[in-house]
């Protein structure tokens, strides 16, 4: 699964969604958290709010997960309206905002939801 982190120094989930220039692009799996690509927002300038924030949906469409420090409720409805969960951390390093999100996924499991073999 492909997430993207917005971070200004490559190792803490710090910048905000709207603000970021750029994501970090990571392959999640079995074998952990790989780092694939940078991926630039356009350099143009973007005085419009809501277009600063639109730039990122064009580059960030085939990730399942995205982590930011903070993110306006307009740019994450229209994340989850693509599917794509929106994640705020608080300043965590990448590594251990990814563990707490997937922490909190199998605590989010629930048994009576899971099949029993009869």
């Amino acid at each position: 699964m492909k997430i993207a982190v917005a971070s200004s120094d490559g190792k803490t989930v710090d910048q905000h969604f709207g603000q970021a220039c750029h994501f970090l692009i990571f392959q999640m799996g079995k074998e952990g958290l790989k780092f694939l690509e940078l991926r630039e927002k356009s350099k143009k300038p973007a005085y419009d709010h809501e277009y600063r924030w639109k730039r990122s949906l064009d580059i960030l469409k085939d990730c399942k997960v995205i982590f930011c420090r903070r993110i306006g409720d307009e740019p994450r409805q229209e994340l989850q309206e693509l599917g794509i969960e929106v994640v705020e951390s608080k300043k965590e390093t990448i590594p251990i905002a990814v563990t707490h999100y997937l922490t909190n996924m199998i605590n989010e499991i629930r048994l009576d939801e899971i099949p029993q073999n009869k």
